[in-house]
């Protein structure tokens, strides 16, 4: 099997930069809509931020930004309806650029490599579901 290869005018930056806005955006809505959940039982600020910041915490806000990720990257690849895999993927590379601009301090190496690393795959599945989708339309 010989892997095609990806010219640049292939890419619909357009779907690239939406499926970016939805993977960024909905992380951050998703998050947002967490603290106010946690905020609502009568937790203190402080205290919320503290179970943020635990283990399972951190693995939860990972688990939703990784779930966006993925649905950031099939947007891409449905709007795109070719190169599915490469518009999922670079909607995750755009995301890993916004990641590493606005990153935090006081979050832990394990957390932040762990989080980058499956960027990329997550992206990639998001494509891969849109090119089977695609395949079907």
């Amino acid at each position: 099997m010989q892997i095609p290869k990806l010219k640049l005018s292939n890419i619909r930056f357009k779907a690239v930069i939406v499926g970016a806005l939805v993977d960024n955006l909905g992380t951050m809505f998703s998050v947002s809509l967490l603290i106010m959940a946690l905020s609502s039982t009568g937790f203190q600020e402080s205290e919320v931020m503290d179970r943020l910041k635990s283990l399972s915490g951190r693995l939860l806000t990972l688990i939703i930004g990784l779930g966006w990720t993925m649905l950031g990257g099939y947007t891409a690849a449905r709007m795109a309806k070719r190169d599915e895999f490469p518009h999922g993927a670079l909607v995750a590379v755009v995301g890993i650029v916004i990641a590493l601009v606005f990153r935090e301090e006081g979050i832990p190496a394990w957390f932040e490599i762990i989080g980058l690393v499956c960027m990329l795959p997550a992206g990639m599945a998001g494509g891969s579901l849109a090119k089977k989708r695609n395949a079907l339309t």
